[in-house]
């Protein structure tokens, strides 16, 4: 039996939108960092990577994900201090298990890091931080 890894940021971009949509922020929520990115931002960013793993049995899969916020500046850091320390809280909830479709397992709390600052060139401020993940893959077809 084949068993891929599962697609572990399609399901977190759709669940923090979901989530951001539901408690009122705006923001907007991608896989990718715009390769243009300029300051200021029309909206905060959030930027969600699978920075993959080991395969741990026949179905799990240890993921750990990287995670930028970005938005407002430099000298109006604490708003984007807010939102990261708003998505680490939701990343980091047990209920993330539970949630529909969800392929998470279980959260390896010694994998969670952050958020910290991160030195940015636009005049934007990035917060970053690191989720770890035990998932269950899908059978290939």
């Amino acid at each position: 039996m084949r068993i891929t890894p599962p697609d572990l940021e399609l399901f977190l971009t759709e669940y923090v939108r979901a989530i951001a949509l539901v408690e009122g922020k705006t923001v907007t929520v991608t896989n990718k960092e715009p390769s243009n990115l300029t300051a200021p931002l029309a909206r905060p960013l959030i930027v969600i990577r699978d920075d993959s793993g080991q395969r741990l049995e026949l179905p799990t899969f240890d993921r750990s994900v990287g995670v930028s916020v970005l938005g407002w500046s430099k000298q109006n850091d604490q708003p984007a201090n807010d939102l990261a320390r708003w998505l680490a809280a939701v990343l980091m909830d047990d209920a993330i298990v539970q949630a529909p479709g969800s392929p998470i397992a279980s959260i390896v709390w010694d994998g969670c890091n952050g958020p910290y600052p991160i030195t940015e060139n636009a005049d934007v401020a990035r917060r970053y931080l690191t989720v770890e993940y035990i998932t269950v893959g899908v059978e290939a077809s």
